[in-house]
């Protein structure tokens, strides 16, 4: 065996002890485990594996607070009104670097976690590959926990230099699309082989009532580098754009990849004002460079039908590379953008991808000799179109292509696994599935299923049971109403009891509560109220689950599952008592933040815990907060933050023992 091979397998065996040590399922001693590490730093002493602090999971990392997204803008305006905000306080520049943003945790000055942004709440747990990438230090001065958060990123030069000897099947489009893959790969080696690099944006658990410019300096002073450069002490519009030009200026000289520039507000006071939406944070906005147009030609235009009716205009054009992608179609959005452009078959267009993603037409730059023709009927069913403002609908009662798009959305909406769009066009086609209420007929049955789609069948009438108890958010979400989506859904749950209380709410109401515009309570209103939509789904043996039923089937699987916990038989225990039983006297309905770590659980477990006991969750310390939890290696910043506002402050052990009911584990 040779010497690589040797060190390969040695590591290998490291990380799999290291994990069941902290599963709490070790299988050798300390002293075992200290000699194969010593064996390793004798073949490998700069071997990433001896570096690594915690559980190399190489799973799902929750992130607490979620990485959010950064608020866009494309013209000065925007960021004149966004700094007008706040009088025109000083704000810091940077460059919006053009990567993949990763969140890395210090624990004693030793990197202990580093994950991907992922979905903003959950990523991927990257710690042993953030070890190889240029950049992030191993350790850094600092006591307590703290958070990183930046980009990883793949010079150009060092992007062509790895594009130039991939097969040409296997090459990139981009330096971020060859850093992103790169990082998916999870090999070490790979890691070796290209050179990736990181660049530090925020700074979290630490110096929390500092600038944004002094907590750069600090990131700088531990070897990160950082995006933020340029402080402007009395900013106004005209600072504003010349600042912005000289990135712009600056942008081709760089040797990584820019699309924007991030302006943030410098003193916390400001930052704290502003808060976060659950998108993106107020006090920073992002500048936008403006995309470069690439000219082909238009082939044709088709209009898709959507779920709700409402036709989309894509056009097909000559295939053109437009930033790094090969496009052949675009979006027109809507009737009224397709008059505006007046762009018809043959014309010349110039291209764009709008945020870099979304291909777009710009502008007609030469006219052909075909007119403007919009549809005077439904390309799918034939029906006669009606103008809504700026879009064309089609409101026949059956619409094969708007019928089909709707059962796919319920299908996404409500997580039905294995049931693809082909499948869902067999099945309608078949008169068996023409609605997605029919899904849950006594009509399709297992054997049905398998008659027509084969072996699959039978996982697909297995999800599809799985469903029969929903949500009431993800039931109205996937009932495909118009702007009521997944967040819409939520917001209406929380309002509302029920689907006939909803149903009954006024237009008035519905306007009362965050984000519901006239027009959208309209579309709530006329969707919800509509005999084809949720009363045609609930014919069938479909129940909606209130916040308050989740909850006690989630008592109850818990109850199922802790015999200990309540004694034997508590399965015969109806919800009501096992909600009493689980209830906690001194904690519940408080608001509780628990920081560090807590031995045996995750953060996610112990927040069903203790959300199960009635507890209000918290993921910041706020000065509504009723106690602060520390566990070990808790971050010193926000017990001090707690104190200052009047937290009571509890030790884990503390406050696990004073619990009706302690955890276990």
């Amino acid at each position: 065996m040779s010497s690589s091979d040797t060190v390969e397998k040695l590591a290998e065996k490291i990380l799999y002890h290291k994990k069941q040590y902290y599963n709490g399922e070790p299988e050798i001693s300390d002293a075992a485990y200290d000699q194969l590490e010593d064996k390793l730093r004798q073949l490998d002493p700069d071997n990433p594996v001896l570096h690594l602090v915690g559980t190399p999971d190489g799973g799902k990392v929750d992130h607490d607070p979620p990485m959010l997204s950064a608020q866009k803008a494309t013209e000065l305006d925007e960021v004149i009104k966004w700094a007008s905000d706040i009088d025109y306080h000083p704000m810091t520049t940077g460059y919006k670097v053009d990567g993949l943003s990763l969140s890395i945790i210090y624990l004693d000055g030793k990197l202990s976690q580093a994950a991907t942004r992922g979905n903003g709440n959950t990523g991927d747990d990257v710690t042993l590959e953030s070890l190889k990438i240029h950049g992030i230090p191993e350790t850094i001065e600092i006591d307590g926990e703290v958070n990183i958060r930046g980009e990883v990123y793949m010079k150009i030069s060092e992007f062509h230099r790895v594009n130039d000897v991939l097969p040409d099947d296997e090459s990139y489009s981009s330096p971020r699309n060859l850093a992103t893959g790169t990082l998916k790969q999870k090999s070490l080696t790979i890691l070796d082989e290209r050179r990736l690099d990181f660049m530090a944006w925020q700074l979290l658990g630490y110096q929390e009532d500092a600038t944004n410019m002094e907590q750069m300096e600090t990131m700088k002073s531990w070897g990160f580098t950082v995006t933020d450069r340029i402080l402007l002490k009395d900013p106004t519009p005209e600072k504003i754009e010349s600042t912005f030009q000289q990135y712009v200026d600056e942008r081709e000289e760089l040797d990584f990849e820019i699309d924007g520039v991030i302006f943030k507000y410098n003193l916390p006071e400001d930052r704290a004002n502003a808060g976060v939406t659950e998108h993106h944070p107020k006090w920073s906005i992002a500048w936008k460079f403006q995309s470069k147009g690439e000219i082909t030609t238009v082939e044709n235009i088709i209009w898709q039908v959507g779920r709700t009716g409402v036709l989309t205009p894509v056009a097909e054009v000559e295939a053109v590379d437009v930033a790094g992608a090969t496009i052949r179609r675009a979006t027109l959005h809507n009737a009224d953008m397709v008059e505006s452009l007046n762009v018809a078959e043959g014309d010349t267009v110039a291209l764009i991808r709008a945020g870099d993603v979304i291909p777009k037409i710009l502008e007609v730059v030469d006219k052909g000799s075909n007119e403007v023709q919009l549809p005077g009927t439904c390309p799918s069913c034939g029906t006669e179109l009606d103008r809504e403002g700026v879009d064309l609908k089609c409101n026949s009662s059956k619409c094969r292509e708007r019928d089909i798009q709707q059962i796919i959305y319920w299908v996404q909406q409500t997580e039905i696994k294995g049931l693809g769009e082909k499948s869902i066009e067999k099945l309608y086609d078949e008169g068996i599935v023409t609605h997605y209420a029919d899904l849950y007929s006594e009509d399709l049955t297992e054997s049905k299923l398998v008659s027509l789609l084969g072996k699959n069948g039978e996982k697909i009438y297995e999800e599809i049971e799985k469903t029969r108890d929903l949500p009431f958010a993800t039931f109205l979400a996937a009932l495909g109403i118009r702007n009521l989506g997944p967040k819409m859904g939520k917001v209406l749950a929380k309002k509302y009891d029920s689907y006939e209380e909803l149903k009954h709410a006024s237009a008035e109401e519905l306007t009362e509560l965050e984000g519901i515009s006239d027009l959208t309570a309209h579309y709530i209103k006329h969707g919800v109220n509509d005999p084809n939509t949720g009363d045609k789904v609930l014919q069938h043996d479909v129940n909606i689950l209130t916040s308050k039923q989740q909850k006690r089937r989630k008592l109850r699987k818990r109850a199922a599952t802790l015999d200990d916990w309540f004694g034997d038989g508590n399965s015969d225990k109806d919800v009501e008592e096992i909600e009493e039983d689980y209830y906690d006297s001194t904690y519940g309905d408080k608001k509780i933040y628990v920081t560090g770590s807590v031995n045996g659980f995750t953060k996610k477990e112990l927040q069903t815990e203790l959300e199960l006991r009635g507890m209000d969750w918290h993921k910041s310390v706020s000065s509504n907060l009723d106690y602060l939890v520390y566990g070990e290696r808790a971050g010193q910043s926000k017990l001090d933050s707690a104190q200052e506002k009047g937290v009571k402050i509890l030790s884990w052990d503390d406050f696990n023992s004073s619990l009706d009911k302690p955890l276990k584990k």
